[in-house]
């Protein structure tokens, strides 16, 4: 006989999720709850139950005592308010727990596949500065810069030095000394920060577990003793949100920091940066009158 529709309730409940029971089966259990309802231990009879069932659907009579018995013992559990037993975690809480050991790793990529030998070496770039004009030279080699990576807890250092050198040709060829690399030094930080979301007791955790802040200062010159005109700071730089990778994998973890990485280095690619205010511009198409190639400064 087949269960008539009307007795199949559409709750969620615990013997929704279980699948030791087959379809038919939870529908006679289904009849058992919307027969006798909240049971009572001391009037529900186990026997009397199975018989009803053997009569009405014509079942086996050890399926019949099974499901009556199973009602009888855990009723109360099967059709009580389904909880999950899965323990949700906050995805943002993992990545900042493991983002230095995320960004370790990370840096060992980039410096696998970094032609210098040095071990924090990532990358090379050209940095250029509004006030400096090296004319036909200014795609020269001797203005590539080595992008040194130190990484921290939350985030890591870029360290851009302009190596010391020359560029172009006498009578107008330019000496990169101390004075003229410190004044073009550039430290970029980038630093990871959570977004705090109240999350309403779903973790105990107040990180958004979607997303995380990027922010990224940069310090122009180099100005160990903090004096004035020798340097400057570009506080908020840049600043955006980056999605959590989800899954939590490694390799979605790599493909989200180099996303960062990369739009770094593309904006201080297409930046020019402005001299600290002491500096002096270096342009390969004039004699510097105040300091001769040759000498010594």
């Amino acid at each position: 006989m087949r269960i008539k529709k009307k007795h199949v309730l559409l709750e969620s409940n615990l013997l929704d999720t279980l699948n030791e029971f087959n379809p038919k089966e939870k529908r006679l259990l289904w009849v058992l709850n919307k027969e006798y309802g909240p049971h009572d231990y001391k009037t529900f009879n186990i026997w009397n139950a199975a018989v009803w069932l053997i009569e009405l659907f014509e079942i086996p009579y050890d399926l019949a005592y099974e499901l009556s018995s199973t009602y009888y013992y855990n009723g109360d559990k099967l059709f009580g308010d389904h909880k999950s037993l899965r323990k949700n975690q906050n995805s943002g809480q993992i990545f900042f727990r493991h983002a230095y050991d995320f960004l370790k790793g990370f840096k060992k990529e980039l410096t696998n596949k970094s032609p210098s030998e040095r071990e924090d070496i990532v990358g090379d770039i050209n940095i250029e500065f509004s006030e400096d004009d090296f004319g036909e030279y200014k795609s020269s080699t001797s203005l590539n810069r080595e992008v040194t990576m130190w990484d921290n807890n939350y985030g890591y250092t870029l360290y851009i030095p302009l190596p010391r050198g020359s560029i172009g040709e006498w009578p107008n060829e330019i000496q990169f000394r101390t004075t003229e690399t410190d004044d073009r030094l550039l430290m970029v930080d980038v630093k990871f920060k959570e977004i705090k979301t109240p999350q309403e007791g779903k973790y105990d955790y107040e990180g958004d577990p979607d997303k995380f802040n990027v922010n990224v200062n940069v310090r122009v010159g180099d100005n160990p003793g903090n004096r004035d005109g020798y340097g400057y700071i570009l506080t908020d730089w840049m600043s955006f949100e980056v999605p959590l990778p989800k899954p939590l994998s490694i390799k979605n973890v790599n493909d989200t920091l180099m996303g960062i990485y990369e739009d770094v280095i593309k904006k201080l690619k297409s930046t020019k940066f402005k001299l600290p205010s002491d500096a002096k511009p270096l342009k390969i198409n004039k004699v510097n009158v105040d300091y001769p190639p040759d000498s010594q400064h």
